[in-house]
């Protein structure tokens, strides 16, 4: 075949210009692409070409961990009835409401309380009452008091009287009496004995018609007779001695003292029975002021819990049911509900002050400390990221899930951020990257250029004559980048794929 002169200058032409354009592939776009390879900290692209290759490079490899976590306020208003009093739920706000300070978020049921409250009011007044009329008794039981031990002093002071005037007196009077009666006795039978010796010594005077001898015995007689007679009642007046001494005086004297000690006896006996009986007013004057007392001081904290009846916001914030923390046991918020003391019922974090808060599984606790760097991700907010630093963690290990203790064990921790930010809000997920270490100055390359077989590890190094695998010995990774100690230098090009396999020791 034979071609035209202008055919072949365009041949030519169309040959340089291809020439030109495979140069500008390889020499210009090829070079610029590889130039492009991923950077430190950030995985390859995975495109689906099977030609990825990475340029080997020498810089600093940020070693660190990926957890997930939440946003939390550091300071969270957490609400519930203050008041020691049961009731129900008459309306609450909705969750997830923005509120002011100030603003209502709960009221509770009342009506109940009101009704004790007056209840509680008629009791105090009849208590007072009751209380009165106590006092005017006491005054009754004093005064009665003051009577009866009036009359007890003055039946003792009579008995000592009598004691004291028969001593004195009546006991001397009856005993002279009775002396003077013997000696009375005595002076009779004496006149009677004279009288007789006279009558018997001495002749009787006679009439003619008389017998001498008759009327002497007759004189004799009568005169014997009177001597009987006065010492009779000689002996009646010494045996009236003798029953004085005997028995009426100590008799006398006996009945005296009991008499005496019956009345001081008695004179104790009101004593006691007045003290008595006004410790017992007293104690009731007493039952009834502790009475007023205790159930002033109920009435007053019934009132008290009336300015409990309503929950108010004590800042601005967002509105959330329950207790936050408490994820295991969150209450369903509905009106009627029963409502107990420090039932938490509304939350408000302030979005001021956030940290976020993550679990660190046990296995990691010795490579992360507190003051290690960290960056925080949100997972609705992609390609926003927020610094900050690790803050704290638990001294002791929790499980994962708090009632299986076969679940994983975790740190509880926290990271303060550098700065907040209104896009963040409480209970907000994030991911967290954890620098637990830097590497100054090394090689590294993606994992997933890296391949292992067995206690081997080796890359795909590219050359003139293809992929060629390369022993490596590797140092530590992070989840993207893996330290290479010996077996490749800065510049290498290394493939992120495994160009062919190997079967019973052979490539395929």
């Amino acid at each position: 075949m034979k071609f035209g002169r202008k055919t072949i200058i365009w041949l030519l032409v169309l040959i340089v210009f291809l020439g030109g354009a495979v140069g500008l592939w390889f020499g210009v776009v090829q070079p610029m692409w590889k130039k492009e390879a991923p950077a430190a900290g950030k995985p390859a692209a995975k495109n689906g070409d099977l030609d990825r290759t990475y340029k080997v490079r020498r810089d600093d490899l940020v070693i660190g961990l990926s957890q997930g976590g939440y946003v939390n306020a550091n300071q969270k208003h957490k609400m519930s009835l203050q008041a020691n009093y049961n009731t129900k739920l008459l309306w609450i706000i909705e969750e997830n409401t923005k509120v002011k300070a100030g603003d209502i978020l709960a009221k509770f049921e009342t009506e109940k309380l009101k009704e004790q409250i007056e209840d509680l009011e008629i009791e105090i007044d009849d208590l007072k009452k009751e209380l009165e009329l106590a006092i005017e008794s006491r005054k009754i039981q004093i005064s009665t008091n003051a009577a009866d031990l009036q009359a007890a002093e003055e039946k003792l002071l009579q008995a000592n009287d009598e004691m004291r005037k028969y001593y004195r007196f009546e006991r001397t009077s009856k005993r002279d009496e009775l002396d003077l009666a013997i000696s009375n006795a005595e002076a009779a039978v004496e006149a009677a004995q004279n009288n007789y010796d006279t009558v018997r010594d001495r002749d009787p005077e006679v009439s003619e018609d008389e017998n001498p001898d008759e009327k002497k015995r007759k004189l004799l007689k009568e005169a014997q007779t009177k001597v009987d007679e006065r010492e009779t009642a000689l002996n009646n007046a010494e045996g009236n001695l003798r029953v004085f001494r005997r028995y009426d005086n100590p008799s006398k004297i006996t009945r005296l003292m009991n008499a005496c000690q019956q009345a001081e006896l008695n004179l104790r006996k009101v004593k006691i029975s007045t003290e008595s009986k006004i410790v017992q007013v007293n104690k009731s004057i007493e039952n009834f002021r502790r009475r007023i007392r205790r159930t002033s001081d109920r009435l007053d904290r019934y009132k008290s819990y009336m300015d409990m009846m309503e929950l108010h916001a004590p800042v601005d914030g967002v509105v959330i049911y329950g207790d936050p923390d408490q994820r295991w046991s969150k209450i369903e918020v509905k009106l009627g509900m029963d409502i107990n003391k420090r039932q938490v019922l509304i939350t408000i974090p302030e979005m001021s002050n956030l940290m976020v808060e993550f679990d660190l599984p046990e296995q990691y606790r010795s490579k992360v400390s507190v003051g290690n760097r960290a960056v925080v991700s949100p997972d609705s907010l992609p390609g926003l990221k927020f610094d900050g630093t690790v803050s704290h963690i638990d001294t002791l290990p929790v499980n994962l899930v708090y009632w299986d203790s076969s679940s994983p064990k975790v740190y509880k921790s926290k990271i303060k951020l550098d700065q907040q930010s209104a896009k963040l809000v409480s209970g907000m997920s994030v991911q967290i990257n954890i620098v637990t270490r830097t590497i100054q100055n090394t090689i590294f390359v993606p994992v997933e250029a890296v391949f292992e077989d067995d206690d081997r590890f080796f890359v795909y190094r590219t050359g003139v004559g293809g992929p060629k695998e390369v022993d490596v010995k590797i140092g530590v990774s992070n989840d993207n980048f893996v330290q290479i100690m010996e077996g490749l230098k800065e510049g290498d090009m290394v493939c992120l794929y495994q160009p062919y396999q190997k079967v019973d020791g052979t490539q395929k």
